[in-house]
């Protein structure tokens, strides 16, 4: 078992649609890339999974009353069906279905193929392949995909652009109906609306291709905007390179000479890993408290900002922090943290405070088990779920509508870090 703070929600689901596919129902939809073919019924196998699966949730899920659920109920129930199964990817459906029973939109059951994507993506290997859309997506509140980034040299890049939305596929708009695993799970083409930033949609054929996962570009971003106000988006902290490749592209921004502020874009990150987010916040902060993890029994896990690791040209430039309904567990945390210490301004909407700590349980068929076990406290002893960060200047905008130099959030930023 290995610990980890990894947070698959809907978001990450949507970046796993190109990995694998939705975490819930669509877990079990015929189009993803990772579902196994139909293969015999295992009961034994198939009973060493559900019972290690419902135990740990009973021993170790960080609300004793399983959130109004009775969990003893839920085993009679989920193991009838899962001896009726008749085969493994209709036995994985119903383990999906029972961990969602939790509704905590932390907790979630990937079958071996959906694991090792993951793990494959974290590490950044190329031992996963995926088929579909070769870029990177984000689901937005008004149901509309964002391009975040393009696989270089595939097809999407011939008609992508980051900052560029899906608004409808095969004719249908996104906000009538979800029909994103449309965009994965099989090659030829798929018919879309895109609509640029400030521009009309337009509708068009893209190739879905085939493609490994080594060649998903790094969730980290940057770039100079006029008066030298530097921008670093992180999408995510999911792989293990977060950090390390945060310093890369920080450090390359910087070789343009010194910034007058920096903006930290996390508007989009769906959270990770907690060592790589800690690593990232020190970059900027040289040590000092990050909060720590409280179980249902009260045993605390705390996190330490190294010390040593902060970016010298970055020491004394004022920083912004951007956050909205996008910003999830590791994300939220990591706003939280740099508010807390007084290293950043938070500029935005509020977060959605979705931070609980899951574990991960490898089960004997490969499948992975992930499971809240701990809520987040803030270096200040504040409870952070379901509370989230409340900006020090509040922006209601659809940033996602705008291209960067026009973003109401980003123009909010630039003026406070402008400000004496």
């Amino acid at each position: 078992m290995t610990r980890t703070s990894i947070k698959v929600i809907c978001a990450l689901s949507l970046m796993l649609i190109q990995l694998a596919v939705s975490f819930g129902a669509a877990s079990a939809q015929s189009s993803s890339p990772f579902l196994d073919p139909p293969q015999p019924f295992k009961l034994d196998r198939a009973r060493q999974v559900f019972l290690g699966t419902w135990q740990f949730i009973a021993d170790h899920y960080v609300n004793p009353d399983f959130n109004g659920l009775d969990w003893n109920a839920i085993r009679v129930e989920y193991e009838a069906r899962a001896r009726a199964a008749q085969t493994m990817p209709e036995f994985y459906a119903l383990m999906v279905e029972m961990v969602s029973r939790l509704n905590d939109g932390h907790s979630v059951f990937l079958p071996p193929q959906q694991a090792g994507a993951l793990q494959s993506y974290r590490l950044g290997s190329g031992t996963a392949s995926v088929t579909g859309l070769a870029a990177s997506l984000r689901k937005m509140p008004d149901h509309s995909l964002l391009v975040l980034q393009v696989i270089p040299n595939s097809k999407a890049a011939a008609v992508l652009r980051p900052g560029d939305r899906i608004v409808a596929i095969e004719g249908v708009r996104l906000d009538r109906e979800d029909r994103s695993h449309l965009l994965f799970g099989r090659e030829g083409a798929v018919r879309v609306s895109i609509q640029p930033p400030n521009g009309a949609p337009r509708e068009l054929s893209i190739e879905r291709e085939t493609y490994s996962t080594s060649q998903i570009p790094p969730p980290v971003v940057a770039r100079r905007l006029p008066g030298d106000i530097g921008y670093f988006a992180i999408h995510d902290f999911l792989s293990f390179t977060t950090a390390a490749r945060s310093r890369e592209v920080l450090l390359q921004l910087l070789r343009g000479g010194r910034l007058n502020g920096l903006i930290v874009d996390v508007r989009t990150n769906d959270g990770g890993i907690v060592g790589q987010m800690v690593g990232v916040l020190g970059l900027f902060i040289n040590g000092g408290s990050a909060g720590g993890y409280v179980d249902r029994n009260g045993a605390v896990d705390s996190y330490v900002i190294p010390h040593g690791k902060t970016i010298a040209a970055l020491t004394d430039v004022p920083i912004v922090v951007l956050t909205g309904s996008g910003t999830n567990s590791s994300g939220d945390i990591f706003a939280a943290v740099m508010q807390a210490s007084g290293r950043a301004r938070v500029v935005g909407l509020p977060t959605p405070g979705n931070v609980e700590m899951l574990q991960a349980v490898r089960l004997p068929d490969g499948s992975v088990l992930w499971v809240a076990v701990k809520n987040y406290r803030d270096p200040k002893g504040r409870f952070l779920e379901g509370q989230g960060v409340r900006p020090d200047r509040l922006v209601k905008a659809d940033w996602w509508r705008y291209a960067l130099e026009d973003d109401p959030q980003v123009r909010a930023a630039i003026e406070l870090l402008r400000q004496p």
